[in-house]
């Protein structure tokens, strides 16, 4: 009997339909939900039966490995209390030490020195080593481009520093005698040895770093460092690099090469930072010793502490890290690790006129457990930028969140004050009453009786330790020395802002040409004023309107001036790439585009430049002459 199966009923096939999605719903949902990256929750504190090795014949080792930790003269004027005389570093920290206190061993880059001089753009004061301590770092990097900018008096200084602070340090050293005897870097933890090595490319080397060594990325170099660090049998070998370029977003052939030449001479890990932003990791397969293994890459960590606010430069990420060895065959591998989100939160809401800056991890600010009144635009920020990791990670690493809250937070840093010491080492030789107070920050100095704004720390190949003139004894020295203080000229730099000049008035132009190259630095007021006069701003736009009907006319915008002509780094500064430096009146202004008409120049200056560069203004040539601001 044949059956017409185009007769059935439209209706009889509904419960054939109903089961069918009702079998695939949860597949559809599932793929509908599909996160960026797998997250995976842990708790700061846990029993100790949950942490009780049931199998004695292994144990673990907790890493924690950061990107870079900045410290510049902006920073240094937000950490300086004026009523105390003292650096407070408490805050900078605090959100993210209880994290990086569960490492047994915590790693970060460090971009910054100890000089014991706030005239060294790139120094800090003692007191930021000790925050560094106290934060759970116990392993601090000096190969990079910032200590290739500190004299050999000065590296020698910051070994003394951290050793105070019981920090172990390698990438640099006073000579070879020195660096045969320490390099590499051998930790012994828990029953685990780890060797530590570290490597920069720096493409020019200032003159005042060329009597002391710095580990340069160089293959002949690194494989007699491996052949030595295998010489010590270690567990586990760590590679960090300095290298790449900023804002790098991509690997380059070179470095994934590079990687897997290491990979191929026994490295276990290999983590790089530099580009002040996240890149991505690899899985990357080598062989060693005949055998198949698959190695870890992760070519930027970005920024733990960021250089300065711009946006890009914020983010980073933490790579949280255990190892397990077992006691009878010494065989070592990873056992678990994941990446934690970090971001550079900027406060200037909290406390009227003053900025406080904090590492946070991004999964607790975005879950309102710390922070749970920063401002909106803020907490966005902070969402999309551990959206940023997950987008770029989520293929290769799960996200580590902890339990973190504003409790936990203050009940470590009360830990910590009470013991003096990381939850992660509990020997600090050193008490915080015990360490001297640094001076009061000051712009730094290059000459006698010229000042440069913060934002030259950021350039590579600037002098640091110039030997500037002692305070003199007599009283119109020191009235001198008073109004070349970092707050004289930074309430100056305001007060340049807060009073623009009118186009109109041709006298009070010709004074502005006149002052000097800190009050006028678009780049230094963009780093450490507190506000812009944006009314004024559009005022003076609205003023310039009038311009528009010299047919010879080109409009430029002025963003930077200086008494001494100091080049940008266009490889660091990529959007302004094609300035114009025009000297007059003995400074040298940089200026940027050739518009014949105003309302372009004026909407590039206010989309593209002012929001960077808060005191740059919009400068008018007839027939090549300056006429007006």
């Amino acid at each position: 009997m044949s059956v017409n199966y185009f007769s059935i009923r439209p209706l009889a096939f509904i419960p054939l339909l109903l089961l069918f999605f009702s079998a695939f719903q949860p597949v559809l949902a599932q793929q509908k939900e599909t996160p960026l990256i797998t997250f995976r929750q842990r708790l700061l504190m846990q029993k100790h039966e949950d942490n009780f090795e049931k199998i004695d014949s292994f144990v673990k080792l907790h890493l924690m490995i950061a990107g870079n930790i900045y410290q510049t003269e902006k920073h240094a004027a937000y950490a300086y209390d004026k009523a105390t005389g003292r650096y407070d570093y408490k805050s900078e920290l605090n959100y993210i030490q209880p994290i990086l206190n569960l490492g047994d061993i915590t790693i970060a880059n460090l971009k910054t020195s100890f000089s014991n001089s706030t005239k060294n753009m790139f120094s800090s004061p003692d007191e930021f080593g000790l925050a560094l301590k106290y934060a759970g770092i116990n392993v601090a990097l000096h190969a990079n481009v910032h200590t290739a900018n500190i004299s050999k008096g000065n590296l020698k200084r910051t070994d003394e520093v951290l050793d105070e602070y019981d920090i172990f340090h390698t990438g640099a050293f006073l000579d070879n005698i020195q660096r045969n005897g320490n390099y590499p870097l051998i930790i012994n933890k828990k029953g685990f040895r780890i060797a530590v090595m570290n490597y920069t490319n720096l493409t020019s080397r200032p003159v005042i770093s060329r009597d002391f060594v710095i580990n340069e990325i160089d293959k002949t170099t690194i494989d007699r460092d491996m052949h030595l660090a295998h010489a010590y049998k270690p567990d586990f070998i760590i590679v960090y690099f300095d290298w790449g370029a900023n804002l790098q977003d991509m690997p380059s052939y070179a470095q994934q090469e590079l990687a897997q030449y290491v990979f191929q001479a026994g490295a276990n890990l290999v983590v790089g930072t530099h580009p002040n932003t996240p890149m991505r990791i690899d899985m990357m397969n080598y062989s060693y010793n005949g055998e198949e293994r698959e190695g870890i890459i992760a070519y930027s960590l970005g920024n733990l502490v960021s250089s300065n606010e711009e946006m890009r430069n914020r983010n980073g990420y933490i790579i949280d890290l255990e190892i397990q060895k077992n006691n009878f065959t010494t065989e070592t591998h990873v056992s678990d690790w994941g990446v934690i989100p970090v971001y550079t939160y900027y406060d200037t809401t909290t406390v009227r006129g003053k900025t406080k800056v904090y590492s946070v991890p991004c999964a607790n600010v975005e879950s309102g457990d710390i922070f749970p009144k920063i401002p909106y635009i803020e907490k966005r920020r902070a969402v999309n930028s551990a959206y940023e990791v997950r987008k770029l990670l989520g293929t290769t690493a799960d996200e580590i969140q902890y339990n973190l809250n504003e409790l936990i937070v203050n009940n470590v840093m009360e830990s910590i004050d009470i013991t003096n010491a990381p939850l992660n080492n509990k020997y600090n030789p050193k008490r915080e009453d015990e360490v001297k107070p640094s001076d009061a920050p000051e712009l730094p100095v290059t000459s006698a009786g010229s000042n440069n704004p913060p934002s030259l720390a950021l350039l590579y190949g600037q002098p640091a330790d110039v030997k500037v003139n002692t305070p003199a004894n007599n009283k119109a020295e020191k009235k001198k020395e008073k109004e070349n203080s970092y707050f004289a000229q930074k309430k100056k730099a305001e007060a340049a802002i807060a009073a623009p000049v009118s186009a109109n008035e041709s006298a009070p132009a010709k004074e502005i040409e006149k002052v000097s190259p800190v009050e006028i630095s678009a780049h230094q007021t963009a780093e450490i004023s507190t506000g812009v006069n944006i009314e004024s701003a559009d005022a003076e736009i609205a003023k310039a309107k009038e311009w528009e009907s010299d047919a010879d006319t080109i409009y430029r915008i002025q963003f930077y001036a200086l008494k001494t002509f100091i080049p940008l780094d266009t490889n660091y500064y990529t959007h302004l790439k094609g300035y114009d430096v025009w000297p007059e009146d003995g400074l040298y202004k940089y200026m940027l585009g050739k518009y014949t008409n105003y309302k372009q120049c004026a909407d590039f200056w206010k989309n593209q430049i002012q929001p960077r560069y808060k005191q740059s203004f919009i400068v008018k040539f007839v027939n090549g002459k300056r006429i007006a601001k």
